[in-house]
């Protein structure tokens, strides 16, 4: 700002001193103005014009000085704002840790299909199964023994069956051995005693049915089997009587008593024993007669007995020969005769 009004002052100083030279060098002269003379051309010159003397003008007053500026009152520097205070860092958060690297998902192990749920089974369900197994494993036995030749699958059949009948026996005991009072124990042991008859184990089974369960009704099944004559056992004759004796059960006594007929040596008593059958238990029927009564199988087993035995007298036929010659067989009486029965069905 003071620069600026320096400036101002200083052109107004040069301007003062240059005017006042400038009117004195224009005061009038006093040679008078020389008249234009008449022989000069027609054409008149124009009498130059008077120059009007201009008062003087009077000394250009400088300007009065004006004041200096003076400089505008020095502002208060502005206090500086009372310095807040200075804001205090928030505490440092804890940078945030990695969290710890997840293992990669492992593919979750396969789950089994669920299965239902297995409850214990009971002695009796055991039982049964440990003789389903034994049915099919000697089926497949047996299927496998069939593709071979000859005598060869035959031979390997009666090999293996053993085995298989010795692991289902051990298993069945095991189960008998840990529920001593069930009544589903009777199954197992009938089991071994029909079907390992001859060893050990078959032989301690029977004895302990005949022992413990000699009035269960389904002592009538060993009595079918009894009556084959084929069953390992020793002395049968015994076992029957006593089932005779004790059994409470009529369809019991009444097997027993044909079984014991068809075991016996002696005709005379093998006859007697069908004749009480008949008498007693006529009517009767069971697995041992094929759906017939006792009375029929024993007229049958008599018949048989009295007639087709060895050293019987043949009864009598009547029939016609290959030529249609009627004929009886009385009359080959004392020749040896071979008679071939056939037919179609």
């Amino acid at each position: 700002m003071q620069m600026r009004w320096l400036l101002v002052l200083g052109c107004l100083l040069i301007t003062a001193c240059s005017n006042p030279g400038d009117e004195t060098s224009q005061t009038p002269s006093s040679t008078p103005p020389q008249v234009a003379s008449k022989t000069e051309s027609p054409e008149a010159t124009p009498a130059p014009e008077e120059k009007k003397t201009e008062p003087p003008k009077e000394e250009a007053k400088p300007e009065p000085k004006q004041e200096e500026a003076k400089p505008e009152p020095k502002q208060e520097e502005a206090k500086p704002e009372p310095k807040q205070e200075e804001a205090k860092p928030e505490p440092k958060q804890e940078e945030a840790k990695p969290e710890p690297k997840q293992e990669e998902a492992k593919p979750e192990p396969k789950q089994e299909e669920a299965k239902p749920e297995v409850t214990e089974a009971t002695p009796a369900e055991q039982i049964k199964t440990i003789i389903a197994d034994y049915t099919k494993a000697s089926r497949s036995l047996m299927t496998e023994a069939r593709k071979m030749p000859g005598n060869e699958g035959r031979d390997y059949y009666y090999a293996n069956l053993p085995k298989l009948q010795q692991k289902c026996g051990a298993d069945l005991n095991a189960v008998v051995a840990a529920n001593a009072d069930e009544p589903a124990n009777f199954d197992a042991i009938m089991w071994i005693t029909m079907n390992m008859a001859g060893s050990d184990t078959g032989t301690k089974a029977m004895d302990t049915l005949f022992e413990k369960y000699i009035e269960n009704e389904q002592m009538v099944n060993l009595c079918a089997v009894l009556a084959q004559g084929r069953m390992p056992v020793k002395n049968p004759e015994a076992k029957l009587e006593q089932l005779i004796e004790k059994s409470p059960h009529e369809a019991v006594r009444a097997s027993a008593t044909m079984a014991l007929a068809k075991n016996v040596k002696d005709e005379t008593r093998a006859e007697e024993l069908y004749e009480s059958l008949i008498a007693n238990y006529g009517d009767l029927t069971s697995p041992m007669t094929r759906g017939k009564t006792f009375r029929e199988a024993a007229d049958n087993a008599l018949f048989q007995l009295k007639y087709l035995s060895i050293g019987k007298i043949a009864p009598d036929i009547e029939g016609e020969d290959l030529d249609g010659v009627a004929f009886k067989l009385s009359d080959y009486r004392g020749k040896v005769v071979v008679l071939d029965f056939w037919g179609d069905w």
